[in-house]
């Protein structure tokens, strides 16, 4: 169920029952793909897992800390300090709410620290399981930036390609280079391949990603790799 439609005492009902919170951003992806990419493509994760499973969707948060690709126009970040803060005083106020268990669909990488760091300090005032996935990491697809893979969500979620992308070239480095190199990502900001875009791949993916969490969500958000 989603938890926006929800009355107040629909809401009081539905307490007990998994929470499933999405972390998305706003970040240039390349010429052929949108900047809400990273919202668009955990969002239709979260909306077909909440199909399949006994869990409240929460709306998500559409903004998050954006460091990479600023150097393109519309990277509109929030700083890490901002993100942990927004993310302690939502999770606390499920917390408060009653919610014990809460499943976070992380959509782009730098989201992930300060997520994690605001449930770690609220786990020392609240009895609470949290699970933070990045989607990418429950997939046999090799996904980048702005690639086939994510290309390939983006067409399977209802949008088309802003232009069809041409392989770049780009550079590889060893270890976290900051700030980033300028040729880190592809002169049109990408990372990876993108010969192979098609909506039945992203159709392939989403199942893929969506089976797995809703085998986390039965086994109470400690499922064994």
């Amino acid at each position: 169920m989603y938890a926006g439609d929800l009355s107040w005492e629909e809401f009081q009902n539905a307490k007990g029952k998994p929470a499933i919170l999405v972390f998305g951003a706003i970040e240039p992806h390349g010429k052929h793909l949108p900047l809400d990419t990273d919202s668009i493509i955990p969002w239709e994760i979260a909306t077909r897992l909440e199909k399949r499973a006994d869990a409240v969707l929460f709306p998500p948060l559409n903004y998050g800390y954006v460091y990479t690709l600023r150097k393109y126009p519309g990277a509109l970040s929030l700083t890490s300090r901002t993100l942990h803060t927004v993310a302690e005083e939502i999770f606390s106020e499920l917390f408060r709410e009653g919610f014990t268990r809460v499943l976070v669909i992380i959509g782009h990488g730098g989201n992930t620290g300060p997520v994690k760091s605001a449930l770690k300090e609220l786990s020392d005032d609240f009895d609470f399981r949290a699970a933070v996935v990045e989607w990418w990491k429950l997939t046999e697809a090799e996904a980048g930036h702005a690639d086939e893979v994510e290309a390939s969500l983006v067409v399977a979620a209802g949008h088309e390609l802003r232009a069809q992308p041409v392989q770049e070239p780009r550079k590889d480095y060893m270890g976290a280079v900051v700030p980033a190199p300028d040729n880190l990502f592809t002169s049109s900001g990408y990372i990876g391949k993108v010969g192979d875009i098609s909506k039945e791949k992203g159709e392939r993916i989403y199942s893929e990603v969506v089976g797995k969490l809703e085998k986390l969500l039965q086994n109470d958000l400690l499922l064994e790799l």
